[in-house]
């Protein structure tokens, strides 16, 4: 009996190794050394040589972007810019010209016009006072009074002289024959009255016909 007894008391009872197996410490797998934490660390956070290239070619290329910008800001201000505002006075400047030319051509054409008109307005005034020299001529010999139509015809040959230039104009042949046959009026006064009373119905038709074609 004692000797199962002692038997008994050498092994060990089932909740002595239950408690002895929960009091003993679970090992774990052992953490790596600090260092290695650190050196990986270091590993992911240090920028490899294409990162620092790339981070420097940034800059760079900022800088330069920056710089062009400052120089084409500069260049725009400082030469373009006023070029510009020049230009522009030159072509306000030349508009202002063009304004003042058309503006002298008009006024030109009008007063050329004008001067036109009034040397139209002189020939013709011209004309009808040779014709009215003519009438009277022709009145005074119809008449027979020869001093009269001496008279009527002393400022004649001057006045036509004057229009001479616009009847060749108008008929060469015309402006030929007119002073050819106011002579021969003032010839047949004291010759042959019907023969000067005829030349001047000739000549008075001849101022009709250039009075419709120049001045109607």
């Amino acid at each position: 009996m004692e000797d199962n007894n002692q038997l008994n008391s050498d092994e060990p009872s089932a909740e002595t190794s239950e408690k002895d197996i929960s009091q003993e410490p679970i090992m774990s797998e052992p953490a790596p050394p600090a260092e290695e934490s650190v050196a990986s660390v270091e590993e992911i956070k240090e920028p490899t040589r294409f990162q620092l290239f790339m981070k420097k070619a940034l800059t760079w290329l900022a800088v330069v972007v920056v710089a062009f910008l400052a120089g084409f800001i500069t260049f725009y201000f400082t030469l373009y810019q006023p070029k510009v505002d020049q230009l522009d006075q030159a072509q306000t400047a030349l508009t202002d010209a063009e304004d003042k030319v058309n503006n002298l051509e008009t006024q030109l054409t009008t007063v050329t016009e004008q001067r036109d008109a009034l040397e139209t307005a002189d020939d013709y005034r011209a004309l009808l006072s040779i014709m009215t020299d003519i009438y009277a001529v022709r009145t005074a010999l119809v008449e027979e009074n020869t001093s009269a139509a001496k008279s009527a015809l002393s400022d004649t040959n001057e006045t036509l002289d004057g229009i001479i230039g616009v009847i060749r104009a108008f008929d060469a042949k015309l402006a030929e024959s007119l002073p050819q046959r106011l002579n021969l009026i003032k010839t047949n006064i004291d010759g042959n009255l019907e023969n000067a009373i005829a030349d001047c119905d000739l000549f008075i038709k001849d101022l009709r016909d250039i009075e419709k074609a120049l001045y109607q």
